[in-house]
């Protein structure tokens, strides 16, 4: 989100929770790679500030009549920005990254959290975090890309709080049809 203006990650996310029929996510990150930022001329070093003041931005554009912003890396005048996104009060802001800093942002500025790369056991701990991070706020959804073999895989991240689980064990589309269609049987989705 960082690398982008919020009026064109806000106006994307809006036409496609639209045209979706308010289905939209929005998944944002910081970014890891500094390279990334050096080819846009912008600050590596400045990307979490700047990705916390673009979460702000998007979600006044999408629930205010009028929004003027005078940020440190922001600066517009009122401005009217519409339609509306289909999904009240907004599409979902899930924040994916593992870091103190992404736990934080997601803790403060997100509806939800994407961790990659866990299992049942490893994702305990950030989601505990997350929780003492949001405090009393409403709780976080949590999305993490995992290993799963089995239904009994799908059930153990179940019961460690995971709310929605990526899976993509297939290096190629051909082995992936094949694969989804194996893994549909075996947990049960066929």
């Amino acid at each position: 989100l960082g690398l982008r203006h919020p009026f064109i990650a806000a106006r994307a996310l809006q036409t496609l929770d639209i045209v979706s029929g308010g289905r939209a996510l929005f998944g944002i990150g910081a970014s890891w790679l500094e390279s990334e930022w050096d080819a846009v001329g912008l600050d590596f070093h400045t990307r979490g500030r700047r990705v916390d003041e673009a979460i702000e931005v998007c979600r006044r554009l999408w629930t205010e009549d009028e929004v003027e912003h005078h940020g440190e890396f922001f600066d517009f005048g009122p401005v009217m920005f519409e339609p509306k996104p289909v999904q009240k009060p907004h599409p979902p802001v899930l924040v994916g990254g593992e870091s103190a800093g992404a736990l934080r942002r997601s803790a403060r500025y997100g509806d939800g959290w994407i961790g990659l790369d866990h299992t049942p056991e490893s994702v305990l701990e950030p989601i505990k975090r997350l929780a003492e991070l949001r405090g009393d706020g409403p709780p976080i959804e949590i999305t993490v890309g995992g290993h799963v073999e089995s239904r009994e895989d799908v059930t153990r991240f179940e019961e460690a709080g995971v709310h929605r689980l990526l899976v993509s064990p297939w290096p190629r589309s051909p082995q992936a049809v094949d694969g989804l269609r194996r893994f549909a049987d075996t947990v049960g989705l066929a």
